[in-house]
């Protein structure tokens, strides 16, 4: 076997490197059991996003104890969507 074929064995092939680079980049970040009140605590960035996603309460007090899924339930939105894309969204602009 070659030099290569026992990095990928040990290490993963390039693709499978990137790939758990990327998840490693996103974890950490929101996920949706998260509180609304702690994410925007946290990335301010955040309230600007979910008020063009159509939650436009999220300064109200039930923020401080509703999950970011249980928010999105509230307006109608599919709560994964939104936790990826505002991921995606806080990485971009490094939040």
């Amino acid at each position: 076997m070659s030099l290569e074929g026992l990095k990928d064995l040990f290490f993963g092939s390039d693709k499978e490197r990137e790939d758990s680079n990327m998840a490693e980049e996103t974890k950490g970040l929101i996920d949706p059991s998260m509180l609304v009140g702690d994410i925007i605590t946290k990335h301010p960035l955040a309230a600007q996003f979910l008020m063009e996603c159509g939650m436009g309460c999220i300064h109200c007090p039930a923020s401080q104890m509703e999950s970011l899924a249980e928010a999105c339930a509230v307006h109608g939105i599919d709560g994964e969507e939104i936790t990826d894309a505002l991921n995606d969204y806080l990485l971009e602009h490094n939040a």
